[in-house]
């Protein structure tokens, strides 16, 4: 469709912008033909109505010879053929209003004073014709820059949802890799709990699979989610392994990435928790904060038991899949002071949910 057709603002500024053309139309009839104001106005203002819509047909010659691909010579030659039938149409309809206003005695003779300035009207409509065809030139190239910046903006798009697919795929292998270990553990020295560890984790792969769906959900509906993987845990950990949340209830609203705090408290018991004979508290707090919100895991760990680090893929993989999500806007920190090792994830506040 037509791009100033296609929206009534469009068309309201283009025909406001035929109201100096209207008056310069009349003033040219008034200084060449004698005619009087009131006779130039009531022929030229239907007149220029007709032409603007008229010279709206430019658009489809622009559009089939846009300036790159087409020869110079078939686009003058195109351009000056249509400008030429449109300016004979535009002069035969200016003829039959004039006669029109004259055998209905409105004003009389008008019909012979425009007779006398056809050749006037033949060129200033082939004149507006051009302009209108620069002008549509005009227009095109700015819709060929839109659709560019939209094709660009869909591709943008389209290789961030593929990075935080492979991402997401990434995390239940990982996860599950951890689990099985956890409970291969456990088979000799406890098979009940064993046992018990296997069906807390599909309860805990269900809640999740539903989650994992979304592109992000309440962080009251993540912390539910994380229930389920401490009780997964504590079946391993036993009385070693306690829990402190600190949560401001206006951040159980915030949106966050599904499963953007499982992996820090994992991270936390496999390199923190089980280092230590004694277990340990793993503390986990939110809070919202000038626009931000902030998510802290802070743990216990031994410092002589460091020479048994992981590959950090659960860290890695958050951060990023902030980075896709949110760019600059997020970030993750982690960092050890003495004998306690913490994770800081700031996010933008966000409590309105987009679909995906």
């Amino acid at each position: 469709m037509h791009p100033i057709l296609a929206k009534s603002d469009r068309l309201t500024i283009y025909m406001a912008a035929w109201a100096p053309v209207a008056a310069m139309l009349a003033g040219m009839l008034v200084l060449s033909a004698g005619s009087p104001w009131a006779e130039a106005v009531v022929l030229v203002l239907p007149l220029s109505i007709v032409y603007a819509f008229l010279c709206l047909a430019a658009w489809y010659p622009c559009s089939a010879l846009p300036l790159r691909g087409t020869s110079a010579a078939k686009a003058l030659v195109t351009h000056l053929a249509t400008a030429a039938v449109s300016a004979s149409l535009w002069s035969a309809v200016a003829m039959g209003i004039a006669r029109g206003l004259d055998r209905g005695g409105l004003f009389p003779g008008v019909e012979e004073r425009i007779r006398g300035q056809l050749g006037l009207l033949i060129a200033a409509g082939a004149l507006l014709y051009l302009l209108a065809v620069a002008a549509h030139y005009l227009v095109v190239a700015f819709e060929a820059s839109r659709e560019a910046d939209r094709r660009a903006l869909r591709a943008e798009i389209e290789a961030r949802e593929a990075e935080l697919r492979a991402l997401r795929a990434q995390v239940d292998p990982h996860f599950l890799f951890n689990s099985l270990n956890s409970i291969s553990s456990l088979i000799t020295a406890d098979a009940g709990g064993a046992r018990a560890m296997c069906v807390q984790l599909g309860d805990f792969l269900r809640a999740s699979l539903g989650l994992g769906m979304r592109a992000t959900v309440t962080l009251a509906e993540e912390l539910e989610t994380l229930e389920l993987y401490l009780l997964l845990e504590r079946t391993r950990f036993g009385s070693r392994l306690e829990v402190n949340l600190e949560f401001d209830e206006s951040s159980r609203a915030c949106l966050v990435p599904p499963l953007v705090l499982q992996p820090l408290v994992e991270n936390a018991l496999k390199h923190g928790i089980s280092t230590m004979l004694e277990g340990g508290t793993i503390h986990i707090a939110a809070h919202c904060r000038s626009g931000r919100l902030r998510l802290i895991v802070e743990n216990p760990f031994d410092p002589k038991a460091l020479g048994r680090r992981g590959s950090g893929m659960g860290l890695t993989n958050l951060r990023q899949r902030l980075h896709s999500l949110y760019g600059t806007a997020a970030r993750l920190r982690a960092d050890a002071e003495g004998d306690t090792f913490w994770v800081e994830v700031v996010l933008p506040i966000d409590t309105e949910e987009h679909s995906e």
